[in-house]
């Protein structure tokens, strides 16, 4: 079978209700290729957004997408008759291989929702590995930067009535566009807060040690749980609130170097009187590179000083050289030694 002949034509007809039996086969043996369901996810956004018979909230999309597709499904082809080799019993007859395949092809598309799950079908998920950046601009307009090992979802299906919603996991840079309409702008973590704005550019981390906000322009109100109260912190320009795990409130800090906390954005590190400690902290972060400090002495010393390394081998190797110590590899470990 071509599946070169499956595009974006032959899936609008399909999402219209009028593809034949041998194009709905066609679709599905696609489909089982993985690397073809983010595209067949695009081109569903992009046809339902020409739709007018679907609304612009995406629960209410994916709603009446699996509506329409279990209407559309001409059988039901049970995982224990694929097993067996059996065909399934349509009106008390049992259908032949060539239609069982047909009805099949029908029920795998509907089948997909409950296999990827609601959580992938409504949000798409842009990541970065370790040791990348990203950016990516929004259909709304607004500009992100996604710092290494991040990841962040946004609905597939366009954003809500009242809010523009992403859900972030790592670091992240946004210059959010401004709408007509005065639509907020929501960054939503795993870390029990929450980044609300209209329209401004601000940094936003959360990571396993805690979470971070860092204001350049505009304002941001920050949402977090105090206890059993939900509270709400407004920022100035140059604030940085800090969320650690361990306390019971954030910290503002005025005035801070947003020109320093940002400079991941342009794939550099800058260092003041940053401990080496927190640079080994840093490393694991960006890079995925474990870092164990074997002698004391080395931990609290400080760095101070612009860095772009192409790794984070070659940063390592230029702070051995300027600490003067030595390093040494133990399984996935670079290990701090004295010389």
């Amino acid at each position: 079978m071509n599946t070169l002949s499956v595009n974006k034509a032959l899936l609008f007809q399909y999402f219209a209700g009028n593809a034949s039996p041998a194009q709905k086969r066609l679709i599905a043996e696609w489909l089982a290729h993985a690397d073809h369901q983010e595209l067949y996810f695009e081109w569903l956004a992009e046809w339902q957004s020409q739709s007018p018979q679907f609304l612009p909230d995406g629960q209410e999309r994916y709603e009446a997408y699996v509506r329409y597709m279990r209407e559309n499904a001409n059988a039901e082809a049970t995982a224990e008759n694929k097993a067996q080799g059996q065909f399934p019993v349509v009106e008390g007859r049992r259908i032949g291989r060539r239609s069982w395949l047909m009805a099949a092809a029908s029920v795998l598309v509907l089948g997909m929702t409950a296999w990827l799950g609601r959580e992938q079908i409504l949000y798409k998920t842009y990541a970065t590995e370790f040791g990348e950046t990203r950016s990516v601009e929004l259909s709304d307009g607004t500009k992100v930067i996604l710092n290494a090992n991040t990841s962040m979802k946004v609905p597939r299906f366009g954003f809500g009535e009242d809010t523009r919603e992403v859900k972030l996991n790592g670091e992240a840079f946004f210059n959010v566009t401004h709408t007509i309409d005065n639509k907020r702008f929501m960054v939503k973590t795993e870390d029990n807060f929450e980044v609300m704005v209209l329209g401004t550019e601000f940094s936003v981390y959360t990571r396993r040690k805690g979470g971070k906000v860092l204001l350049k322009k505009g304002k941001v109100h920050v949402l977090f749980s105090e206890g059993s109260q939900k509270k709400e912190l407004v920022m100035k320009p140059g604030d940085l609130v800090t969320m650690a795990k361990s306390a019971a409130k954030p910290i503002v800090k005025p005035n801070a170097d947003t020109q320093k906390l940002i400079a991941w954005t342009g794939n550099r590190f800058v260092f003041d009187k940053t401990p080496l400690s927190e640079v080994a902290a840093q490393l694991q972060e960006h890079y995925g590179i474990r870092v164990e400090i074997k002698d004391n002495r080395f931990a609290n010393r400080t760095v101070s000083g612009t860095f772009q390394p192409e790794s984070g081998e070659e940063l390592l190797t230029l702070l051995s050289e300027l600490f003067d110590f030595r390093l040494a590899r133990d399984g996935e470990a670079y290990l701090i030694l004295q010389k």
